[in-house]
């Protein structure tokens, strides 16, 4: 090393210095592989959350349902763990100007079941209901019979008479359909 008032400078040693050979190109590859590991990290441990049901209050609907409606109107009573997510009395497209009482829910098992009952009897209104179900079998459900209706992913149970058209539908099984059925109440 050679001093020039104070300042050092250094002197070649004659052996290489791997340091000096590195080029922008091995700093682009080495930003991408540490990237690289970064995404596969993120991919791996970020799980999305899936969104939170959100449960509604139907007291205001059925209020209004029991008040205009010409007929007893029913609810599913004493089904634990279910979850309101829709309640409404209005018309749909094929109840012929009838209003529809619907309730939405989401089941136990996160399976989609509906409750609807109108004064609307027709064959479109039934095959609006039941997602364009084909009736399968009679089913009697405490001594009433109702009409079982299936599409590949939705099942429902129909049940036409006293002026009132009740449907039960849903992405469950027949069985579950028939414990809401089971459930019904004025109450």
């Amino acid at each position: 090393m050679q001093h020039h008032g104070g300042v050092t400078t250094p002197q070649p040693t004659g052996r290489p210095n791997a340091r000096m050979r590195q080029t922008v190109g091995d700093m682009v590859r080495s930003m991408g592989l540490v990237l690289a590991l970064i995404a596969v990290l993120l991919v791996v441990t970020l799980r999305p959350q899936p969104e939170a049901v959100k449960v509604v209050d139907p007291t205001q609907v059925l209020i209004a349902a029991r008040a205009q409606a010409p007929f007893p109107v029913v609810v599913p009573a004493g089904l634990t763990g279910y979850q309101l997510t829709s309640a409404r009395w209005q018309e749909t497209p094929k109840s012929d100007g009838a209003p529809v009482l619907h309730l939405g829910y989401v089941t136990p098992d996160t399976q989609y079941l509906q409750v609807s009952q109108s004064a609307a009897d027709s064959a479109s209104f039934i095959d609006e209901q039941t997602a364009g179900g084909v009736a399968v079998e009679q089913v009697n459900i405490n001594g009433v019979s109702w009409q079982l209706y299936a599409t590949a992913d939705r099942r429902s149970l129909v049940r036409v008479g006293a002026g009132v058209t009740t449907v039960i539908s849903g992405t469950t099984g027949q069985g579950e359909l028939e414990q809401v059925a089971r459930s019904l109440t004025a109450g």
